[in-house]
């Protein structure tokens, strides 16, 4: 299987992380490989970085909420070769990742990573399914060297 992954920086604030196309790249592919979920044999993920007015719109017209959000997932319609979009929000990012006192660019590949599993399938509604997405995360980071991210934060 190959996945291809486009990259959009529709804000040029994510341009300052060095590597940040190739650790997001990387990090979705590892999803991919993880997951165990069928994908197509040529897929196609778009991922789209925008800035907080950008989330906002589209988390008002697709989820009816009037605010900007971290990640947003909208998966292809099955049968196609897109498996789907991935929408991250600078802003929303960048203030967890200090809240939440982590490295930016590892919150951003968090994110990227839960993105893509929401694309193919994946939800955390019920705990059991919550208990299954985060391990999944969990793994997929550690491979990529990245700490837990539902662990403490370090400080």
């Amino acid at each position: 299987m190959t996945l291809a992954v486009a990259i959009v920086r529709e804000d040029g604030a994510w341009r300052a992380p060095r590597g940040l196309a190739t650790r997001l790249r990387t990090a979705i592919r590892a999803a991919a490989a993880l997951s165990r979920r069928p994908l197509p044999r040529r897929g196609r993920v778009n991922l789209l970085l925008c800035g907080d007015e950008a989330s906002r719109a589209l988390n008002a017209r697709w989820r009816g909420l009037d605010k900007p959000t971290n990640v947003l997932s909208f998966p292809a319609a099955p049968g196609g070769a897109e498996v789907g979009d991935i929408a991250l929000a600078e802003g929303v990012c960048a203030r967890e990742a200090v809240e939440q006192g982590k490295p930016a660019l590892d919150h951003a590949t968090h994110l990227a990573v839960h993105g893509f599993l929401h694309l193919v399938g994946y939800d955390h509604v019920t705990e059991d399914g919550a208990r299954e997405m985060e391990g999944l995360e969990t793994r997929i980071l550690a491979g990529l060297g990245i700490g837990d991210p539902y662990g403490e934060p370090a400080r």
